[in-house]
C-alpha cells in the first residue's frame, strides 16, 4: 500500500529525469545548430549585415552627428517688395535646380535653367537676372536645410537628453519650410516676366 507522498514521486524517478535531460539537451543542440546555420546563411547572402549590423552602424553615425555642436542659424534678411537685393553666393550641398552660364542677348541676359520645377530658357533684365539667381540660391538652400533638419529632428527628438536641441531644430526646420513656398512664388514671378 502506497502513501499519498509516493504517488507524486513517479515524476522524480531517475530514469524520467535522465530522459528529460537528454530530450532537453537534444532540443538545445537542434536550436543551436539552426541558429548557427541561419547566421551562416545570412552572412553568405549579406542579409545578416543588412538586418543586424547595418542598423547599429546607422544608429552610431546618427548619434555622432547629433553630438556635434548645433550651428547657429544665420538670420535671414528679407527684402521689401520695392528693394532689389544683391545676390549672395551661397553653396548648397544638394542643388535642386541646375543652372547654366548666362548668355547676353542685346539688352537682356538669357538664363537657362535645365532641371527642376523652374526649368526655362528666358531672357531677363539685369535686375531680374540678379534677383532670379539670388532667389534660386535661397530656394536651394532652404530645400537642403529642410532635409537636413528632418534627419536632425528625428535623432534629437527621440532622446530626452536633447530636448532643447530638438525644439530649436523643429523651429529651424519650420522656418526653412515656410520660406520654400515664398521663394517659389518669387522665382515663378520673375520667370513669368522673362522674354
Amino acid at each position: 500500500m502506497s502513501t499519498p507522498h509516493n504517488k507524486y514521486r513517479i515524476g522524480l524517478d531517475s530514469k524520467v529525469l535522465h530522459r528529460a535531460r537528454i530530450i532537453f539537451s537534444a532540443l538545445l543542440v537542434i536550436l543551436l545548430i539552426s541558429t548557427l546555420a541561419g547566421i551562416h546563411q545570412g552572412v553568405q547572402s549579406g542579409d545578416f549585415d543588412r538586418i543586424f549590423i547595418a542598423p547599429f552602424r546607422q544608429f552610431s553615425a546618427d548619434l555622432q552627428k547629433a553630438m556635434e555642436p548645433t550651428p547657429t542659424p544665420t538670420p535671414l534678411i528679407l527684402p521689401s517688395p520695392s528693394f532689389t537685393p544683391k545676390p549672395t553666393v551661397k553653396a548648397t550641398s544638394a542643388p535642386v535646380v541646375k543652372q547654366s552660364k548666362p548668355v547676353v542677348v542685346s539688352n537682356c541676359i538669357q538664363k537657362n535653367i535645365r532641371e527642376g520645377e523652374f526649368a526655362s530658357n528666358k531672357c531677363y533684365s539685369q535686375a531680374d537676372y540678379e534677383d532670379l539667381n539670388y532667389y534660386l540660391n535661397q530656394y536651394n538652400s532652404a530645400v537642403s536645410s529642410v532635409s537636413f533638419y528632418e534627419t536632425k529632428v528625428r535623432i534629437t527628438c527621440g532622446n530626452n537628453d536633447f530636448h532643447k536641441t530638438c525644439e530649436q531644430d523643429k523651429k529651424d526646420q519650420q522656418a526653412n519650410s515656410d520660406n520654400i513656398p515664398r521663394y517659389r512664388s518669387i522665382i515663378q514671378g520673375i520667370i513669368a516676366r522673362g522674354k
